[in-house]
């Protein structure tokens, strides 16, 4: 029963447990709809399949050790004193923090535990947050704070992450420069009292509210920053001398540390610091004068569940008011505001207010001046500009909506205002939004049960039906569908409008559809010799009522001589291009012939049996998802009767054998000739005369180089089944322009070559072709496939993706070129096996070698199936056809390149060791950015993550007067020097990331803010050469739409293409952009929040620029500009072209701000007792004590590595691309075999798949 139908039987909310996260969940509701909440401090957390409120009372494990109950960080406590005082622990690797001296037992309230007299009149307490925690010192006294050990504070560091400071920030960074957690700037607070004042201003008794604890200070407290360094293993904190000697005691020193940041942040007029993240402040603080707004971002995604594109009934935002400064209701105002740039403290001057959205009024004083106690109260912004803003925001498909709080009045005055100070529970924050997904366009059209095509079918029959499957996203929803026909008039299709010509009886709607139901009509009654057609359309349930948009008209004509014909499957094709049976039927015992295909019914079969007529056919499913068989029964007079047969298929297969050819930071040669394929059969390369020259294809790797004499690199025994379905695919690229046929690849057979895949000439005219011979005789017939297109000298260098494909089922062969079928060719004959070696970069012919391939090659992959277009192009999950799945394609770029800031330095001082950089966390190739001087880190498209800022002001919220030119550029690190000042400095050397002469992909989230005089282009990512930029990816401020350039030549001059958005570019909205050059169909594309924009021709390919990338500006005319201003974040750059699938799903992840607990990504390791779980809690993958790595289906094992006998084992996904299981002693006991493949991670499906997937989506091993 789905959560919906729970929530109406049982007349109580239930949640769905799929869309849950930390941060998210949708609730169904007793009257039928769904409500989607959102926070901006994690609520929930994973225990064991389900998940669990955040409790962060401490709780003695049977370690001895404290523990919170429930949070988001797995963070222990020394319970008795021993060991050390803190262990944080994140995905496989620990941060420990001990202190010098012994520790007595702690005293436990709560969420804290208190060590007394760590030092005579110092207390010590550590305290569970619900983003990590704290260490705190408890100075109790003048005399205590006059201690010597006092002035200097240590804390020894251990366990696997490295810990680094930068001005004051700390960070605990593990393998891969993966952040583990990170420390805002350490404070210190004393406990100073405002006075008290008036009742009637209900201040009275205010302290008892405001005073300070170790949780935070208090309003009124005196604040100072702590100097915090390290030195050799230790962490040294030194209390500011000044207010160890002035506090009012007692004293805190407090680093406070998260395994991710919080969404919300403060600001203040004054640029001053509060440390209390319990409450968030608006208004002017009575204490200190400081003027105070607050910002909110709530996600509005949840586990794959997305309000983009949704229908918005209402929303809401609620806050829990603490405590008011006045007795009575005063106004605070919600506005939209841009995107939060720094957590806690985001700068005022940056976060601007936008859009007022609502006001609400509110009073909750416990300073016990009004009279009575006034408790927490609930103040909810639900005004009409917050729902129709939330529909702005769907539409526009933000990931995310901020919102600030303030003290203005509608108006926008009285901000100042006193009594409007108020504190609120960040904890508290929630935004409700109640929505519908409207129904898509019905899909799979029938008229009485054969499909429609785009054409006009004939059918047999004067009372036909309609049907139709009819698709809603909200599977729970409960649809109506309707049908409406028309007999088509003289002028045809064309003249048709929604009201013309009239519309015919319709027949009776069919009700209470489940979403991706097919549904048939009541018949209606038709004439013969009449043309109609017919359409489709849902509307969604109450309170909605929404109706998705017209389903294609379907035509069709009767009559009633024609024979009546079905189709049924015997054997459903496991998957695209692989084989399955249908038997085709007719009733009519005149029938003599059938006929069947995909796109026309075309290939004739003869009629067997005598009634019924029937005819057992072998068919290849050629797409992804739903295929549409079409049949024709055709008897003895010609009178053709249409029929046809629908199925879905699983998903592609992937390669049996698959070699990449190509060297990177962790491929070396011998890799790189590795079968990389997860198949039972490991079939490594064998190189002979093979070179390795750099920069080919990927800037920095080697790839395998052919001289067109001897070289080859061979296999020990077959790869392929020559008698069966098979395809081959490679890249290729030439090194001289072919004067005579040569072949990339073979397989050999005694004579004869099994197939070959290569160049072929008409004369001294070369083609691609993909040969196959009747029989193992050199002798025998030949069978080709040839590309009509010749091969020029512009081709020699470029690189191409050739496939030859074998369909035994259909008995064809076929020929793709840039995944494009170029020709097709029957064969016949039956296929005979060729059990010889298979061989790249050689052909065979007549029992020897020959046909010796000049230039180089990679990723060869050899399939067990028939490729299709699909398999080149890619298939989304919104595609009307498609099984529901993204499916990027078999083509993966390679990812050169990953910028996403988490453990990034802000510049100050121009190149200063261990600042000014940006470390690639995520790919192999050890390329950094170096940033120039201003350029700052903040929050990121996620607010608890961080991103690169940019403007022409060096900090001005610091207090800084001066411009400065800000940008990163890619660099490896070669020393250090000195500069100047006598500050030791990092010395950089530039680097290219991409061939910009060849396919490449490059993506980024923006942040566009207002800055700087005039108007200008803003530039995210380009590369440059020595005069121009190859490419820019940027702002087109005169059109104010996003925009994708390349061009031609390194000048002016040069040839442009550019490919600009058909959306508008947003401000202070976070956006992902995509670019897309693709050598192999000459385009290129724009995509906007993973949505393609726009494609143009580019016939001109960029000029190979080969200086750095760039981050917030680009070369033109020589000099630099372009200059960004705003926000920048998880930049990646691909060699090689994605497909339209594989950036929606990109977008798709990194839109759903936490991945859960069902991905292990690269770095990460699974211990003992640890695992994934499936984001419903069904399924659960645990590395057992025992060794085993087990997957679990409702408790019931359903796969396993039996490695049990192995305790204290754990599991690794290796940033090789490998998933292994080690002993202790770090010996592998099991592993994928996918080492030096692209994957990133292992991800744990709701269905049960266990998948390890590349960046661009692509399966590369299931279990």
């Amino acid at each position: 029963m789905t959560a919906v139908k729970l929530a109406v039987s049982c007349d109580q909310p239930v949640m769905v447990e799929s869309s849950r996260t930390e941060f998210s969940q949708v609730v169904a509701q007793p009257d039928g709809h769904l409500r989607f909440e959102s926070a901006v401090v994690p609520q929930r957390a994973r225990r064991g399949s389900g998940w669990a409120d955040v409790d962060l009372n401490l709780t003695r494990g049977a370690d001895g050790r404290l523990r919170p109950t429930v949070s988001v960080a797995d963070v222990a406590f020394s319970g008795d004193g021993s060991g050390p005082l803190v262990t944080l622990t994140r995905a496989g690797q620990t941060v420990t923090m001990s202190w010098p001296g012994t520790l007595p037992k702690p005293t436990v309230d709560k969420s804290s535990a208190k060590y007394s007299e760590v030092m005579p009149g110092v207390d010590l307490v550590v305290r569970a947050t619900e983003t990590g925690f704290t260490h705190t010192l408890v100075i109790k006294s003048a005399a205590a704070a006059a201690q010597r050990s006092v002035a200097e504070i240590r804390l020894g560091l251990g366990g696997t992450a490295r810990i680094s400071a930068n001005r004051g920030v700390l960070t605990a960074v593990g393998r891969g420069a993966s952040v583990l957690a990170s420390a805002e700037p350490a404070v210190m607070w004393d406990s100073r009292l405002a006075p008290a004042a008036s009742s009637k201003t209900g201040r009275a008794g205010l302290q008892a509210v405001g005073e300070s604890t170790h949780e935070g200070a208090g309003d009124a407290a005196r604040v100072a920053p702590v100097s915090v360094g390290l030195a050799g293993d230790d962490l040294v904190l030194r209390p500011d001398a000044k207010l160890l000697k002035e506090a009012t005691y007692p004293l805190y020193v407090d680093p406070v540390w998260s395994v991710y940041k919080n969404k919300w942040a403060y600001a203040t007029d004054n640029n001053s610091n509060n440390t209390d993240y319990s409450r968030a402040r608006v208004g002017l603080n009575p204490d200190t004068g400081a003027l105070y707004r607050s910002f909110f971002q709530f996600p509005t995604t949840a586990n794959g569940v997305s309000l983009s594109k949704k229908w918005v009934q209402s929303a809401r935002v609620e806050m829990n008011l603490d405590h008011s400064y006045s007795c009575d209701s005063t106004v605070t105002s919600m506005y939209w505001v841009s995107a939060i740039n720094a957590t806690m403290k985001a700068s005022w001057s940056a976060m601007k207010l936008l859009r007022l959205l609502d006001t609400a009024s509110g009073h909750a004083n416990e300073a016990g001046g009004c009279g009575n106690y006034q408790g927490d109260m609930k103040m909810n912004f639900d005004g009409a500009d917050v729902t129709s803003f939330m529909r702005d925001g769907a539409n526009a498909g933000w990931s995310a909506l901020t919102v600030g709080f303030t003290a203005r009045a509608a108006d926008g005055s009285g901000e100042s205002t006193q009594s409007r100070w108020k504190k609120f529970y960040p904890n508290d924050a929630k935004l409700f939004v109640d929505y519908d997904t409207p129904p898509g366009a019905p899909t799979g059209l029938q008229a009485s049960g054969v499909a429609c095509g785009s054409g006009v079918l004939t059918i047999g029959t004067l009372t036909p039906t309609f049907s139709a499957r009819f698709p809603d996203a909200d599977v729970s929803d409960s649809l109506t569908g309707a049908f409406e026909w028309i007999e088509v008039p003289a002028a045809g299709m064309g003249s048709v409008t929604d009201t013309s010509p009239s519309r015919r009886t319709a027949p009776p709607n069919k009700t209470s559809l489940t979403p991706g139901a097919q549904a048939t009509s009541a018949t209606v009654t038709a004439e013969r010799n009449k043309t109609y057609a017919f359409r489709a359309r849902a509307t969604d349930k109450a309170p909605y009522l929404k109706t998705g948009p017209w389903s294609p008209w379907c035509q069709f004509k009767i009559d009633t001589a024609v024979p009546q014909v079905t189709a049924t499957v015997i054997t459903l094709p496991p998957g695209p291009g692989q084989k399955g049976r249908v038997r085709i039927e007719s009733t009519d015992t005149d029938v003599t012939t059938f006929q069947y295909g995909w796109d026309a019914a075309t290939k004739v079969v003869p009629a067997s049996g005598t009634n019924p007529k029937y005819a057992e056919v072998d068919i290849t499913a050629p797409k992804f998802g739903w295929n549409v068989l079409l049949v024709k029964a055709i008897d003895a007079t010609l009178n053709e009767g249409n029929g046809s047969v629908e199925f879905l298929v699983g998903r592609p297969t992937s390669a049996t054998a698959r070699w990449g050819l190509q060297t990177d930071p962790d491929i070396s040669q011998i890799a790189a000739l590795a079968d990389r394929a997860s198949a039972p059969v490991d079939s490594p390369l064998t190189a002979s005369n093979v070179t390795w020259p750099s920069d080919v294809r990927v800037i920095g790797g080697q790839t395998a180089t052919f001289n067109g004499t001897s070289s080859a690199a061979t296999t020990t025994s077959s790869v392929v089944d020559t008698t069966g379905s098979f395809s081959v695919s490679g890249w290729v690229s030439l090194g001289a322009f072919p004067t005579a046929d040569v072949k990339f690849a073979t397989q050999d057979g005694t004579d004869a070559a099994g197939f070959e895949i290569g160049v072929r000439r008409n004369g001294s005219v070369p083609y691609w072709s993909f040969l196959m011979r009747d029989t193992g005789a050199q002798s025998s017939a030949t069978v080709v496939a040839v590309s009509p297109v010749a091969i020029t000298s512009a081709d020699v260098g470029r690189w191409t993706q050739v496939a030859g494909v074998f369909d035994a089922a259909e008995k064809k062969l076929r020929l793709y070129i840039d995944g494009a079928l170029v020709a097709q060719a029957d064969r016949t004959a039956t296929p005979w096996s060729a059990t010889g070696k298979f061989a790249v970069g050689r052909g065979f012919a007549s029992g020897a070698a020959g046909g010796y391939f000049n230039g180089s090659i990679a990723d060869v992959q050899v399939f067990d199936r028939v490729l299709e277009l699909q398999d080149f192009t890619g298939q989304q999950a919104t595609e009307p056809t498609s099984g529901g799945f993204d499916e990027p394609g078999i083509n993966s770029p390679i990812q050169v390149g990953a910028w996403n800031y988490e453990a990034a330095y802000g510049c100050y001082v121009t190149d200063l060791v261990d600042t000014c950089e940006a470390p690639d966390t995520t790919t192999k190739w050890g390329r950094w950015q170096a940033l120039t001087r201003g350029s700052a880190v903040g929050a990121g498209h996620v607010a608890s993550q961080s991103a690169l800022w940019l403007d022409n002001q060096y900090f001005p919220d610091e207090g800084y007067t001066e411009s400065s030119d800000e940008y990163g550029r890619t660099a490896v690190k070669s020393g250090t020097t000195t500069d100047g000042d006598g500050n030791e400095v990092t010395v950089w050397q530039d680097r290219p990331v991409l061939r910009t002469d060849q396919s490449f992909t490059v993506s980024a989230w923006v942040m566009l803010q207002d800055g700087l005089s005039g108007n200008a282009d803003r530039t995210v990512i380009a590369q440059r050469g020595t005069h121009e930029s190859a490419f820019w990816l940027k702002y087109y401020q005169p059109d104010q739409k996003w925009q994708f350039n390349i061009f031609d030549q390194d000048n002016q001059t040069s040839a442009g293409t550019w490919a600009t958005s058909t959306s508008d570019a947003q401000l202070d909205v976070w956006t992902q952009l995509t670019g897309v050059y693709d050598s192999s169909r000459k385009e290129i594309r724009l995509y906007v929040n993973g949505q393609l924009e726009n494609n143009q021709p580019a016939p001109l390919a960029p000029f190979n620029a080969t200086g750095p990338l760039l981050t917030g500006h680009t070369l033109w005319d020589g000099e630099l500009g372009d200059q960004w201003v705003g926000g920048i974040d998880d930049v990646a750059v691909f060699q090689g072209a994605m497909s339209s699938a594989a950036v929606a799903s990109r977008y798709r992840e990194q839109a759903d701000d936490i991945s859960g607990t069902n991905v292990l990504a690269a770095n990460q390791t699974l211990h003992e007792s640890e695992g994934l779980h499936s984001s419903d809690g069904r399924f659960y993958l645990w590395m057992q004590a025992d060794g085993n790595f087990v997957l679990y289906d409702n408790g019931v094992a359903v796969w396993e590595t039996n490695t049990d006998g192995n305790p204290g084992s754990s599991v690794v996904m290796q940033a090789d691309g490998n998933l292994v299981v080690y002993k202790p002693d770090e010996t592998p006991i099991w592993h994928t075999n996918t080492w030096g493949t692209t994957a990133d991670r292992l991800v744990l499906y709701d269905n049960g798949d266990l998948l390890l997937l590349d960046p661009t989506g692509k399966i590369v091993w299931h279990r």
